[in-house]
């Protein structure tokens, strides 16, 4: 599946049948010459009180807290399967409860939940360069950088300098690259950790970037522009220091098959 070309293996796993540990055929199955290829891998589980619970891999066979654009490809194969209420899906996350439900012709709409106001960081050194930007946190950190031309970035340079910056502790960030497009629109590029690399859309990575320009004094809701050009939109709801986020967007399925994990041969990284 994919959500704005921000690609999945998605595994319904109600029924486990897959041993830990998973970061082997997690990377396998990312890799795009050896596996299926693709920017992560989503399992659908089971929830004793939810519709489903949502575990997202990064390529990189790490598993990480939240991924937008992956929650609403899982929450449109939840409702695929015949899961949920009245059009509607409740779902477990590392980032919180959180819903989703069908707004058009392949597009989805997840209710987040709260993100905390941006923060504002400046003076980091990076790449022979002096960056400002707001740190935001959607379930995951997403360093927000504003940018006149975000084609002209040299993304793999500066992106990379900037995931690993020690402000932003050991785990690093993921950093976004945005350009204002007046009238509540703009566009994006991410270098996306645990992949290490750029993903041509983000979703936490859009939710950041509205949320950046929301502190700027856009109104609800931002259209973002991915690197891809499909188009996400993020919408809120101020309350005090807190935003309550919605992100709508593509959910498509490419393809279904069989992955024969008797042929699983570990990658040996």
């Amino acid at each position: 599946m994919h959500g704005a070309a921000n690609d999945f293996v998605v595994i319904d796993h109600r029924q486990a049948k897959l041993e830990a540990p998973l970061a082997p055929l997690v990377r396998q199955l990312c890799d795009r010459r050896r596996g299926v290829g693709a920017d992560g891998v989503l399992l659908l589980e089971s929830d004793g009180e939810l519709d489903f619970r949502m575990r997202y891999y990064n390529s990189d066979g790490g598993d990480a807290e939240y991924c937008g654009n992956g929650a609403r490809c899982l929450a449109r194969l939840a409702l695929d399967l015949g899961l949920g209420r009245s059009g509607e899906v409740r779902f477990r996350t590392d980032a919180g409860v959180q819903s989703a439900r069908r707004v058009g012709h392949g597009r989805y709409e997840v209710k987040f939940g709260r993100v905390a106001r941006p923060e504002w960081r400046e003076g980091i050194e990076a790449a022979g360069r002096r960056f400002d930007g707001w740190l935001v946190r959607p379930g995951v950190p997403h360093f927000v950088v504003a940018s006149d031309r975000v084609a002209a970035v040299p993304l793999a340079e500066w992106g990379a300098a900037l995931r690993a910056h020690a402000s932003f502790g050991a785990s690093g960030t993921n950093v976004d690259f945005l350009e204002n497009g007046g009238a509540s629109r703009v566009a994006m590029r991410t270098f996306e950790r645990g992949v290490e690399g750029e993903t041509l859309a983000c979703g936490s990575g859009a939710i950041a970037c509205g949320l950046a320009r929301a502190v700027d004094g856009d109104r609800s809701p931002v259209t973002v522009l991915t690197a891809g050009g499909d188009e996400l939109q993020v919408s809120w709801q101020t309350d005090g220091n807190e935003f309550a986020v919605g992100l709508e967007g593509p959910a498509e399925i490419a393809f279904a098959g069989r992955w024969k994990l008797e042929n699983h041969v570990p990658l040996g990284r």
